[in-house]
């Protein structure tokens, strides 16, 4: 299993994403479960089907990411707009990050 995780991060982006894509549909169709909780939560958020459907996929993605973050290679990180957060910080104002899928804070 090492082997197939160490394997899977080297793999590009695109691959893993279309893969998760997959993966998340069918295990949607295959987990009776999975599918009725989803299709009740769907019905509670009072969204339509259509603008919910695609978390499915995303859900896959998501898994199929994971091998990549935690053993890919780092990539550098950058900041835009730093001079906004620190001003922001000085005023005593909230600041709200918006990050990359669950699990891609490692980075």
């Amino acid at each position: 299993m090492p082997f197939f995780f160490r394997l899977l991060s080297r793999m590009p982006l695109w691959l893993l994403h279309a893969a998760g894509w997959l993966l998340g549909w069918l295990y949607f169709w295959g987990s009776r479960g999975y599918r009725e909780n989803f299709r009740a939560n769907v019905a509670q958020s009072g969204l339509p089907w259509a603008a919910c459907k695609g978390a499915i996929a995303q859900s896959g993605m998501m898994i199929a990411e994971f091998p990549r973050v935690w053993l890919g290679a780092t990539p550098p990180l950058r900041w835009e707009g730093l001079e906004l957060v620190e001003s922001a910080y000085a005023a005593g104002k909230g600041i709200v990050f918006l990050t990359p899928h669950m699990g891609c804070f490692e980075l």
